[in-house]
Formats: C-alpha cells, sequence, structure tokens
C-alpha cells in the first residue's frame, strides 16, 4: 500500500528508530513495528505443596516480539533447565519447591520500543505438616488478596482469598466497608476468589476478605484502582462584567489517576502572573482588575493519562461608560493638484476607544504604498494620481456603535507638466477613464435591475437572477477594469502621439512592468492571486468547506468557487485571446461564415411537436437543471451596457460586453429587430487582454461562480457570507431558515426580502416575492422552487434528528453533519439512479467503478461541460409541468404552461404548494427528443416573454454562448473522444442517422468543421439506454469521473463515513426524501425517475426504504456530563494546542481497515437480506391466517 504513488502522508512518527528519516515511499508495511509490550495476562498467587511443580504465567504481545525476564523479591532469575525453566509462551516452570522459592513474583517483557513489568505474584509454599498442625482452630490465610490497577476495558477483576480452619472457615466480601453479595456483576467461587465483570469505574475502592468460623475471624485487605478519564462535577459559568472587577472561574474534575487541570485563554495557556490567580490544584481560576483585553474564551481542560475533556466558558469585559463613537472633527471637500500630497482628517472619541476605517467610492481603500492612516485616523495620500479623485469615508467603530463621516477629493492635472513620459501620462489618463467607464455601466445596470422596484419582466428576472454579487462583481469587475483600460491606452496612444497604425499593438513598448503592475493593483485584478490556508485539520480532514477550497490540499483552489472553468481543449478566440468567435463576419471556418444563431435554432431545433418518453419521468429532467446548479454558473458581465455607454437590450452593435444574436430576414416571429440581445460571460483576471500582465498570453477564461463539486451548494451556497445568511443562527439546532408556514404544509423557502430579487412581475396576480436559496436561480421556474425546498426541509429534518441523538453537539457540528449527509444523498442519487438514464449502460461501464480519492485529478468544470455537454437536458423539457392532487388528478387551477411557471413563487404559495408539483414530476413521461424534436417552443420562442420584450430562444442562447466562450468546433471534439474521422458531412450517418437532419446542417454550416458544439452533439442519436449521443456521453463521463475521482468527500471514499453509516446513505432515495419532506405525500413510486407503470404503480411510503440516523449518534460514556465532547470548535482549538500526529490517506485506508470494512459491509448486507427473509415469511404467514379467517 506505502508503494501506492496517490498515498500522502503527514506524520510525526517516533518509532522505530531504524526508520527515522527515511522516505515513506520505499517502505514496506514490514518495517513498521511500532507496539511497545504489553502483559495480556499476568502471573497470580499461587499456594504449592512442598517438593511439587509451581508454574507463573505471562502472556505478552508487542512488535517486536518481546523478551521475557522473571524477577523473585526484586531479583532475576538466572533460568536453567533444571530448577527454574521459561515456557515457550513466557510462563515460568518452578521444579522441587522448597522453602527458598517463596516470594513474590514478576514477569517483565521488553523490546525496543519499551517495557512494561507485571503485578507481583506471590507464592506460598505448605508444608505437609502445616495442616495438621491447624487441624482444629482459628482461621489462617493460605492466599491473601493482591491489590489491582486497571481500567474499565479489562474483561474481569480476580481477587483471591484462601484460607484454612477447623471448622472450614467461611469466606465473605466487602467494598468500602458495604458487604457484597453475589449478583450478575459480582461472583465468589468456593475458594472465596472474587470475580468482577465487567469492570466498570464503580469498582474503585478497598475490598475486604474476611474468612469466619466458630474460633475467630481473620481479614485481609487489598485496593483496586481503576483507571478513568476525567469527569466534571463543576463546570465555569460565562461571565459578563466590567472592567476592573474580579472574574473567577470555577472547573473541578475528577478520575483515576486524579486529572492535571490546565486552562487556556483563546488556545494559549494562561498561568499565574500578577492579577491572574490559579490555584494549586487548578481548580479555580481568578482574575483581579479585569480589563477588556481578557475578553476571551477560556477553556478548562482536566487530563490523565487514560484521556482528558474540555468545558469552556466566555468572559466578556466591559466598559461601564458605553460611548458610542463621536467626531473630534470630520473630513471635509478638498481640490488638490496631481502629484502632491493631502491629509484628510478624521478623529473619533468614545468608550472603548473606536476604530477608523476608510473606504473609497464604497469599497474598502486599496492599499497602494502612497496612503498611510495615523494613529489618529487621519488619512495621508503621497504623490496624488487622478485615480485618486472620488468619495472618501471614514468610519468609527467600537462595540456600542458606529459613526461616518465623508468628503470629495477632487484631483486637477499639472498646468504646465514636467518630466512625464508617455507611459506615465496614458497610464492615468486610461486608468480613470476605464474605471468610470465601467463603474458607469455597473451602477447604471444595478439601478435598472435591482433599484427598480417595480414589477419585472421576464426577460429581466432572467437578467437579475444571474447577475453576480458584490464579491463575484469585484471579482469580474477588476477584470473589465484592466482589459478597458489597456484598450483606452491604445487610443490614447495612437490618437495623441500621432504613432504609426499597426495590427501588432505591443503594450510592452509604451508600458513599463512597473505600469503594468500599477494597473493591475489599482484595478484589484491581483486579488485573485492568493493562496488559501488550509492547516486546520480537525475541520478539512472532516468536512467541506463552503466554497470548495481545500478540498484538494495539494491544489487549494481546485473546484473552489469563483475560479475559471476548466479547458479541454483550447479555445479559439478570433484574436487569439478574447474575441468571440463570429465577432468579425469576414472569418471563415473551413471556407465558411458561422450562420446565425438563431437561424440554427429555427431551422434545427425548435419543435412544436411532442412525443413522451417511454422509460423515464420528468424529474429526470428536473434534477438535471437542480444538479447543473449546484455546478456551475458562468458570472455574466457585470453590466448590461457597453462601456461606450450602448444599452445592450437597445442596439445590435458588437460593443463589449454586447455580443448581441443577429435576427436572419424572415424569422418566424421576431419581425420588428435586427437582433436579441445578449451579454458575454465575465473574464477572470490574469486571461484574455488581463494576462499581458502577467508575462503569459493566456486565453480569456469564464469565471465559475460555484464549486465544482457535487456539494448540495445549491442549498447552502457558495461563500462563506451567504450560507450563513441562510443559515438559522438562534441556538444550536444547525438549521437553514424556514420560511412561511401554511396549514396542513411544512415550511417554504424564506422571502429573499427587500435586499433580494423581486418576482411581483404583475402585482395584479400577486405580491409574493421570490424566495431564497444556496443557488439565485432558486425562482427560475416551480418545478425548481419545489426542489430546492424539499432538500431545505431535508437538511432541518436531518439536523433536528442529529440534535435529539447527540444533545452535546453544537450548531456548527450538527450542522455540518447534515450538510455531509446531505451532499453524499445527491452525489448517490446522482450516480446511482440518475446518471445510468443519461449515458446508458455502457456508459456505466466506460465510467467504471470506483476506486478510491486520486488527488492528481483536478474536478473542476470543463468550460464544454457547462456551455454545451450538460445543456442536453433542455431537450428533456415538457411544454407543460404537470401538478397533481393527493389521487394524482389534476389540481383546480390546473397544469402550468412552462412560460407561466418562470419567476412566479407566488404559484407555490397560492396554487397548492409543493406536493402537485412533486407529483406531476415523478408521475408524467419526460419529453423524448427525436432527431426532428429537439427543445419544444415554449423554450425557444416564448422564454420569458412579456408584452415590452423580445422573447428568448434558449438554443440560440446555447449557441451563442459556446461562441462566447471560444468552444471548439463539433469535430474538434470527436477527435478528443476518438470518434470517427468526418470530412464530409456524409461521414456523420453514423451517429446522426437523419438524413434530413444532414441536409439542413450542410446547408447552415457548408463544412462538418464549423458545426457548433452543442448543436453537433444534441443532433446525435441517443446511444442504447441513454438520453445523449456518443459525443456528449463522452463528455459527461470525462466530467462525471473528476467529479466522483477527484472530490476527496465523495461518499463512498473510506474515510468520509463509518461503514455502517455508508450503508444507510446507500439507502437514500429521491422518493424517501419526497416522502419526507412533502407537505402530505404518503403515495409514490420506488424510484422517481422510472415511469409508475414500469415499476408497479404507486406504493405508500412507508414502503420506501428509510436512512436509519441513529448511526450518527456520538456515544459519551457519562451523559449526566454531556457538553463535554467534542465540538468543532473545540476540536479546532485541541489541533492548535496539541500538534498530534496525523496522516492523511487519499484513495485506500490501510489494508486491514478496509478488509475490516469489507467483513463488516458483508456481515451487514447478510443481515439484511435475512431481515428481508423474514420480512417475506411475515407477509406469507399474514395471508395464510386471512386466509383461514374467511374460511371460518
Amino acid at each position: 500500500m506505502l508503494n501506492d504513488n496517490t498515498l500522502h502522508v503527514a506524520a510525526n512518527c517516533r518509532y522505530p528508530d531504524e526508520m527515522y528519516g527515511k522516505p515513506l515511499k520505499g517502505m514496506s508495511s514490514t518495517d513498521f513495528h511500532c507496539k511497545a509490550p504489553e502483559i495480556m495476562e499476568g502471573p497470580q498467587d499461587i499456594e504449592v505443596s512442598w517438593g511439587s511443580t509451581a508454574i507463573f504465567t505471562c502472556k505478552v504481545s508487542g512488535d517486536p516480539k518481546p523478551s521475557i525476564f522473571w524477577m523473585r523479591n526484586d531479583e532475576e532469575i538466572a533460568l536453567d533447565s533444571t530448577k527454574y525453566t521459561l515456557m515457550e509462551n513466557g510462563s515460568l516452570l518452578i521444579r522441587n519447591t522448597e522453602d527458598s522459592d517463596s516470594g513474590h513474583y514478576e514477569c517483565m517483557a521488553k523490546n525496543s520500543d519499551g517495557e512494561v513489568k507485571s503485578r507481583a505474584a506471590r507464592m506460598i509454599l505448605v508444608r505437609p505438616e502445616q495442616h495438621s498442625r491447624n487441624a482444629y482452630g482459628s482461621p489462617v490465610f493460605l492466599v491473601m488478596p493482591v491489590g489491582v490497577t486497571t481500567s474499565e476495558a479489562a474483561s474481569e477483576i480476580n481477587l483471591h482469598c484462601k484460607a484454612v480452619g477447623n471448622p472450614h472457615p467461611t469466606i465473605t466480601w466487602s467494598l468500602n466497608g458495604v458487604q457484597l453479595t453475589s449478583s450478575e456483576r459480582h461472583f465468589i467461587d468456593r475458594d472465596g476468589t472474587l470475580i468482577i465483570r465487567p469492570v466498570k469505574a464503580s469498582d474503585h475502592g478497598t475490598y475486604r476478605c474476611d474468612a469466619t468460623n466458630d474460633n475467630g475471624r481473620i481479614s485481609a485487605i487489598a485496593d483496586v484502582i481503576i483507571n478513568v478519564a476525567p469527569v466534571f462535577t463543576a463546570h465555569p459559568q460565562n461571565i459578563d462584567t466590567d472592567i476592573g472587577s474580579t472574574v473567577k472561574l470555577e472547573c473541578v474534575a475528577v478520575g483515576s489517576p486524579p486529572p492535571e487541570i490546565t486552562w487556556f485563554k483563546d488556545d494559549l495557556e494562561v498561568r499565574s502572573d500578577g492579577r491572574v490567580f490559579i490555584s494549586e490544584d487548578g481548580s479555580y481560576l481568578e482574575i483581579r482588575n479585569a480589563k477588556e483585553s481578557d475578553s476571551a474564551l477560556y477553556i478548562c481542560e482536566a487530563r490523565n493519562h487514560i484521556g482528558f475533556r474540555e468545558v469552556s466558558a466566555k468572559v466578556k469585559v466591559t466598559s461601564l461608560s458605553r460611548k458610542p463613537p463621536t467626531f473630534v472633527y470630520k473630513p471635509y471637500n478638498i481640490e488638490t493638484l496631481v502629484g502632491s500630497t493631502i491629509e484628510l482628517p478624521c478623529k473619533a472619541q468614545g468608550d472603548p476607544t473606536p476604530g477608523i476605517q476608510w473606504q473609497k467610492d464604497g469599497a474598502s481603500l486599496q492599499r497602494t504604498g502612497r496612503t498611510k492612516v495615523s494613529l489618529t485616523g487621519n488619512l495621508y495620500i503621497y504623490s496624488v494620481v487622478p485615480e485618486d479623485q472620488g468619495r472618501y469615508e471614514c468610519t468609527a467603530i467600537n462595540d456600542f456603535g458606529r459613526n461616518t463621516a465623508s468628503c470629495y477629493v477632487t484631483v486637477k492635472e499639472n498646468q504646465n507638466p514636467t518630466n512625464f513620459g508617455i507611459g506615465d501620462k496614458f497610464v492615468k489618463i486610461a486608468f480613470v477613464e476605464a474605471s468610470q467607464e465601467v463603474d458607469k455601466a455597473i451602477n447604471k445596470t444595478i439601478d435598472n435591475l435591482v433599484n427598480n422596484r417595480g414589477p419585472h419582466s421576464s426577460a429581466e428576472l432572467f437578467r437579475l437572477i444571474r447577475f453576480p454579487d458584490a464579491p463575484a462583481r469585484e471579482l469580474a469587475r477588476a477584470a473589465e477594469v484592466y482589459e478597458r483600460t489597456l484598450v483606452n491606452i491604445r487610443k490614447h496612444v495612437r490618437e495623441g502621439m500621432r504613432t504609426n497604425s499597426t495590427t501588432d499593438f505591443n503594450y510592452r513598448e509604451i508600458l513599463s512592468p512597473d505600469h503594468l503592475n500599477l494597473v493591475a493593483e489599482l484595478s484589484g485584478c491581483m486579488t485573485h492571486r492568493f493562496s488559501k490556508n488550509c492547516t486546520d485539520m480537525c475541520f478539512h480532514s472532516k468536512y467541506r468547506t463552503i466554497d470548495g477550497t481545500c478540498n484538494n490540499l495539494q491544489h487549494p483552489m481546485w473546484g473552489a468557487s469563483l475560479t475559471g472553468f476548466r479547458r479541454i481543449l483550447k479555445p479559439i478566440y478570433e484574436n487569439g485571446f478574447s474575441t468571440p468567435v463570429g465577432w468579425n463576419k469576414e472569418i471563415k471556418y473551413y471556407g465558411y461564415s458561422k450562420p446565425s444563431s438563431r437561424l440554427v435554432s429555427t431551422t434545427l431545433i425548435a419543435t412544436s411537436k411532442i412525443t413522451s418518453d417511454k422509460e423515464i419521468t420528468h424529474m429526470v429532467m428536473q434534477w438535471g437543471q437542480f444538479l447543473d446548479h449546484d455546478l456551475d454558473h458562468a458570472i455574466p458581465s457585470v453590466s448590461s451596457e457597453s462601456w461606450d455607454g450602448i444599452d445592450c437590450k437597445k442596439s445590435c452593435e458588437y460593443a463589449a460586453p454586447c455580443y448581441p444574436m443577429d435576427v436572419p430576414p424572415n424569422d418566424p416571429r421576431i419581425t420588428n429587430r435586427r437582433c436579441i440581445d445578449f451579454v458575454r460571460s465575465s473574464a477572470i483576471c490574469g486571461s484574455g487582454m488581463t494576462s499581458v500582465f502577467f508575462d503569459n498570453i493566456q486565453p480569456r477564461e469564464q469565471i465559475n461562480q460555484l464549486t465544482s463539486y457535487i456539494d448540495a451548494s445549491q442549498v447552502y451556497g457558495y461563500s462563506e457570507e451567504l450560507s450563513r445568511d441562510l443559515r438559522d443562527l438562534n441556538g444550536e439546532g444547525g438549521r437553514l431558515r424556514e420560511g412561511a408556514v401554511f396549514a396542513g404544509r411544512k415550511p417554504l423557502l424564506p422571502y429573499a426580502g427587500n435586499q433580494g430579487v423581486d418576482c411581483r412581475r404583475n402585482l395584479s396576480e400577486s405580491t409574493i416575492n421570490c424566495f431564497v436559496a444556496g443557488d439565485i436561480r432558486a425562482n427560475e421556474q416551480a418545478g425548481l422552487i419545489a426542489m430546492h425546498t424539499l432538500w431545505m426541509r431535508e437538511h432541518n429534518r436531518i439536523a433536528r434528528k442529529l440534535k435529539s441523538l447527540n444533545p452535546h453537539w453544537d450548531g456548527d457540528m450538527v450542522y455540518h453533519e447534515a450538510r455531509k449527509i446531505v451532499g453524499a444523498s445527491m452525489q448517490h442519487i446522482t450516480y446511482k439512479h440518475w446518471l445510468p438514464f443519461i449515458i446508458g449502460p455502457e456508459g456505466m461501464q466506460l465510467l467504471g467503478e470506483y476506486k478510491g480519492y486520486e488527488p492528481t485529478i483536478n474536478p473542476s468544470i470543463s468550460n464544454v461541460f457547462a456551455t454545451a455537454a450538460l445543456r442536453f437536458g433542455h431537450t428533456l423539457i415538457n411544454p407543460v409541468l404537470h401538478r397533481f392532487d393527493w389521487d394524482f388528478k389534476p389540481i383546480r387551477e390546473g397544469h402550468l404552461p412552462l412560460h407561466k411557471a418562470f419567476f412566479s413563487p407566488w404559484r407555490v404559495v397560492d396554487e397548492g404548494g409543493i406536493d402537485p408539483l412533486l407529483r406531476g414530476l415523478f408521475a408524467v413521461p419526460a419529453k423524448l427528443k427525436k432527431p426532428d424534436e429537439n427543445l419544444n417552443t415554449e423554450l425557444t420562442e416564448q422564454l420569458f416573454k412579456s408584452a415590452h420584450a423580445v422573447a428568448l430562444d434558449l438554443a440560440a442562447m446555447n449557441i451563442h454562448r459556446s461562441r462566447d466562450h471560444a468552444i471548439p468546433g463539433y469535430i474538434e471534439f470527436r477527435k478528443y473522444c476518438n470518434m470517427t474521422q468526418v470530412d464530409s458531412f456524409d461521414d456523420l450517418k453514423n451517429e446522426i442517422t437523419d438524413r434530413s437532419v444532414l441536409r439542413k446542417l450542410q446547408e447552415l454550416y457548408g463544412h462538418p468543421g464549423n458545426i457548433d458544439v452543442w448543436v453537433g452533439g444534441v443532433l446525435e442519436d441517443q446511444v442504447e439506454g441513454g438520453r445523449i449521443g456518443p459525443l456528449f456521453r463522452c463528455l459527461l463521463i470525462e466530467q462525471f469521473r473528476r467529479l466522483r475521482d477527484g472530490d476527496r468527500f465523495y461518499y463512498e471514499n473510506p474515510s468520509v463515513f463509518k461503514p455502517e453509516q455508508l450503508v444507510q446513505i446507500k439507502q437514500y432515495s429521491l422518493s424517501r426524501v419526497i416522502c419526507d419532506n412533502g407537505d402530505n405525500i404518503t403515495r409514490t413510486t420506488k424510484n422517481s425517475f422510472i415511469l409508475p407503470e414500469l415499476q408497479g404503480g404507486y406504493i405508500q411510503c412507508e414502503n420506501i426504504p428509510e436512512v436509519d440516523l441513529s448511526l450518527w449518534s456520538e456515544c459519551c460514556s457519562d451523559c449526566r456530563y454531556s457538553g463535554q465532547l467534542n465540538t468543532i470548535s473545540r476540536l479546532n482549538a485541541r489541533n492548535r494546542r496539541h500538534l498530534d500526529d496525523f496522516t492523511y490517506k487519499n484513495s485506500t485506508a490501510t489494508e486491514n481497515y478496509i478488509e475490516e470494512n469489507r467483513k463488516l459491509k458483508r456481515k451487514m448486507l447478510k443481515m439484511e437480506k435475512d431481515l428481508h427473509s423474514m420480512k417475506e415469511t411475515v407477509q406469507q404467514l399474514e395471508r395464510v391466517i386471512k386466509k383461514l379467517e374467511r374460511q371460518n
């Protein structure tokens, strides 16, 4: 196993010595022998007759095998074959016992890793005449009890006590003065030996053996010490006090041996000093004359060699005065010249003293090396440049409030500039212009989309739900400002310097590296080049981060949110790095121009005829969309108007970021416009024109806003800020926020509120606003809302159950454990239930079995997967969402045409909740894709249609998006997938068998190499048992294999769940989730993706297998003191204080661990089969009984 190149290990190993410093890769399992000796069975007191043979037992274990030595009365015994013999099992054989052999014997075991000594066992030698001399009289001990030190892990305790006398004495036992009687745990044998099993902590104490007869009584005592881990009997309490007071924290723990108590403040050990006093036993911590700096989380740790426990308390020390900030003086408006130095005053007072923060134009002030904030809060700006112009805000903050003051700085050019280089002048002018142009366009877009509180059209809502949030906007804006600055520099150089206009414009001839660095810093284009800290292994070894970072510990940003898509093939931008395909109408591809995206849609893709699938339900489509919203979301441009002020909705000009879709002549629907508006996706810094700074020209790459992993990010969000906004942080329940609850229903999603998306398209229909979920597209259509609601409820159902099983868990641990289960269940449903219907049986064979985590595989979503391959799902969409009541009949409001389902959360609230939609999804067939039936016209002719806007065309958008992203053509990806060579349209006849389709393709594209990848992939015949053609099957297998094998937290990885928990995860089905979380669904199908008539119709929910969450119960030895077990915060704290050995396994555990897992799994499977067989037997008996009752 250690020769496996995919294994990653990080450990601090002391033994074996001879392996110290050697590389793990070169070792084998035989090189490891780190087990110190352990005595499994030690010698016991014995009584032997004079001249007989005695045996003392000593069974030991260890690696390497220990050597055995024997001691008598603390002196080593010289072993020989005549008197003392060491037997093969380590026992000592003594022949011809005599008086000199009496005494105490000890067994010692040694190896290179340590040594251990047994208890002292006593040998009593009895001469024959001793019995006769004592024939009549009081009791005499032959064997007396010896003290024992053990732990609860021991199987039993034996206390030997034997006496003689006349009459024969009776043996009785007492513990701490209380007589013991025979019971389930205490047994006294004929010789008087007391046997205690099983061993418990309560067995600790002093035992007395009494031997009594008519002539007297004798006693002997022995102490039994049970080593136990610490248990707290007094906990420190949270304290909120004032400055100058005395803080007292009490912490008392018991255990054996007595525990040592240590105090920690914010994970650093606290020691006594002038103000801090810790009692000698550590039970009291006292802080005198408390200061605000004493406010912290104080942890009391009790530790002995058996284990340790922690409890904590929060101490908050505040000022009695509690004064919010007020300004002593504020900044004021100022005019300045380029190159000067200015001071913006800002000073505030309060108690505690407020901190000062500065912002420029609403964003945190970027430190450029020319700014400085004084101790009092004044802002100094040195060597002023034009881009320093703007509004500056000074904010004073303390614990009791905040105060803000602002001013405006106007920067004027020096009328007589000297010593300006060409680069200096044009960088300054170009950057200021670019910032203003981009910010103006962004602000206008935000104002139109967000601040317009009136009803929105569906087209506006479509743009709004995809509009990036603030962090994503900052990332995209940086690249746009940088790119626009370079464009402006070129413009000004050519205009101002009257240089020769050449096609090849070299920015480095005008701009020095310092200039490029300045543009990158000012635009914010450096901020994405950060390294993630993944050292907190107590968290990262067990749970995913929200943003997907630190999944791969070698490449922490692989699969993370707000990172670039992965490329399978190099993009084909027309200028080599940023201009989309089709931007220049003069450029030919294989001798032909690119056909209009809209023309391809109306000619080849759109259909008004719908044929139903014979096997799968509409839920296959809905799960595909829900899954897609977990994997990818290309951030659109931060503006819907060009940087030159052109509104993309009102112009057909190609002006970045506007890239409109041309409407061909004689279009069947659009007659009053020449184009359909379309906005490019945003690029990430370091690609396209911004790669000029990074020393290596890189093609433009789009940003994936989401994490690439199947991790339920559409439920929990893709950033820490969003995830916290979705959580219910009141209490320790670990649940997600819930919305309105109506009679007879379960909670809905929470409403977005005033700060969110406005779904009120028509106030005469409803005033209900949008819902909020982990993905901003949750409101896109009613079926998707139902899925988001379902899984929010599932998380909260799991969280409530986990909290009831583990009341000592804090809210964070409940949340992350529930999130872990939800993410695993989605993986299981996707790979085991959904994907086989998409790629077919042969595709599943090509995907192969899971063999373990591979940290060398990048799981990031490929651009072609997000832009083309996964969009096959559009071919499965019906033009109507069916809605059924409890009896699977249409509800009173009827079924829902798709164009009326967009952005209509009110239909979920007012028209029956989510149950009718869910029943329609698992009861109705999906649309069947045929050569001439691809996308229904609800998607190509009525998508987000409204009275004052041109309806969008989803097929044309798919084609145009692949051109925006410069995705290579269909033929290039056929080569990648090792499909047959294509030189003519006739060469496509094996994959696209419909001759009419091939003819239309030739008329539109002219050459096979000109075909867009999405068009070619969609038009292929479906593979056997699947819903896609061979090209998309290849691309989906490539991505889903990466999402499985490159995910350290993939649910089948042995290190993610315990074996018994994994068995339960594999019980998950979408049908069970629907039963558990629907409002009142009592009947469903066994498999929600298969038509009811193909699986025996509908069954009661009680017949759908359930997931047993009791296997997530964390046991504690003494739950009276619950709250002392691990929580996430305590695990993290302990990791920082105790850097214990840590081994990170990638694809496999140890061979023994895997074998044990397999054995346990086989055992549990056998038990499940036996249980199933028993259930069938009971059902047969019930049928027989009912038959007999009818006969009677």
